[in-house]
């Protein structure tokens, strides 16, 4: 395939981030907030530029056009696997497939995985990926007990999306609104007890301020919370990073019942039985 040709094939992908295949080829996103994305992947990959990728298996959910499935293998990652569900996104899964094949890319694909149907992976992972994804959902408790279920007790996972320090404490904004997604937005704190409540333990939180809102439906979030004003004002949502661990054999104080969605295995008082 000559220059032009590639270029062209490149062009007709609707791209998320951006990428440099070398020889002058480039993809650039479609999207009209790409300074600020910019932005949020430095801020990303200063985070994961901590972590050791070298020798680890890793599972990017969520993938989109395989961003940080080919960090992780640039990073030594002996195994990546990158899942998606091509049914909820607007690429249909073309820039992933098309970037895999420009960068020679060993990354193993599987586009028809439901963030909900993580099971179906059947495989656990040494760091799993689960970035820009729970803001998105109707159930992230549910999606959170899946991906527990996909760690080994040496796992890490990395989990990054929507905060606000706007809302009060234990309150959680959800807006399943009018389009083809829902809106959930914590507090990172609170965010904190949901992912602990799944039996991780948070390391590390890093967070990043967002600018100005644009979006409807953030708009709607900031008429509910903003007390007397209507201005959507910057830093209203951040964009937040947790670094967590998996964690068994102890009692976790969220649960006085058994926990739902097979996490009573990792929680000793419920763990013995199996009814």
């Amino acid at each position: 395939m000559d220059t032009a040709e590639a270029q062209r094939r490149i062009d007709d992908v609707d791209w998320f981030h951006e990428f440099d295949f070398g020889n002058g080829l480039r993809a650039q996103p479609s999207g009209p907030d790409a300074e600020y994305h910019r932005r949020l992947w430095t801020f990303m990959e200063k985070r994961l530029d901590d972590i050791d990728f070298s020798g680890r298996s890793v599972l990017d959910l969520g993938c989109w056009d395989g961003y940080w499935s080919f960090y992780a293998e640039r990073r030594g990652a002996k195994r990546v696997l990158a899942t998606d569900d091509i049914t909820q996104n607007w690429g249909a899964g073309t820039g992933v497939t098309l970037a895999k094949e420009l960068l020679g890319s060993s990354v193993e694909l599987r586009l028809d995985v439901n963030v909900y149907e993580l099971d179906r992976i059947g495989e656990t992972f040494d760091i799993i990926l689960f970035t820009g994804i729970y803001y998105h959902l109707i159930d992230p408790f549910y999606a959170f007990a899946q991906l527990r279920h996909l760690c080994h007790p040496d796992s890490l996972v990395v989990v990054e999306g929507d905060t606000s320090t706007a809302l009060r404490r234990h309150r959680i904004y959800q807006n399943l609104g009018d389009r083809f997604e829902s809106i959930f937005v914590p507090r990172p704190d609170d965010l904190a007890d949901m992912l602990r409540t799944v039996f991780f333990e948070v390391e590390a939180q890093h967070s990043l301020r967002s600018p100005l809102l644009e979006w409807r439906e953030y708009a709607r979030f900031a008429r509910r919370i903003v007390s007397r004003s209507h201005r959507v004002q910057p830093g209203l949502i951040n964009r937040t990073l947790m670094i967590c661990r998996p964690v068994e054999g102890r009692h976790n104080p969220f649960h006085f019942y058994r926990p739902p969605f097979d996490l009573h295995r990792y929680d000793p008082r419920f763990s013995t039985a199996d009814t």
